[in-house]
């Protein structure tokens, strides 16, 4: 019974390796390549405006601020917005003195 679970064991650990090693679970390049190639950038979706972070300044602050005072959607979509825009960074984790992407909304 040990010798063939010992070889059931060696089975999988040897399918497991060719499988790795033939398809792999990293994508390759080429294939990367094309997904990128394929994808359409946030920032061409939502209309953004880069602008320099001042001390005391919030990604709200900023976005009133480029609205002039009147914006109508919500504080989330903001927040989700700005992360798309900035590579996943948080509002949370502006820096003073660093340009990130703000969204725009139109006025209805």
């Amino acid at each position: 019974m040990k010798r063939f679970l010992a070889f059931v064991a060696a089975i999988i650990i040897l399918y497991s390796v060719y499988y790795d090693i033939k398809v792999g679970t990293i994508p390759s390049v080429s294939h990367a390549s094309e997904i990128k190639s394929n994808s359409v950038h946030t920032s061409d979706i939502i209309p953004n405006q880069i602008h320099k972070v001042n001390p005391g300044d919030t990604v709200l602050s900023i976005v009133e601020h480029l609205q002039n005072g009147h914006f109508t959607v919500s504080m989330e979509k903001i927040i989700s917005d700005f992360q798309k825009l900035n590579n996943g960074i948080k509002p949370e984790e502006i820096q003073i003195g660093q340009e990130y992407k703000f969204p725009i909304y139109k006025n209805k």
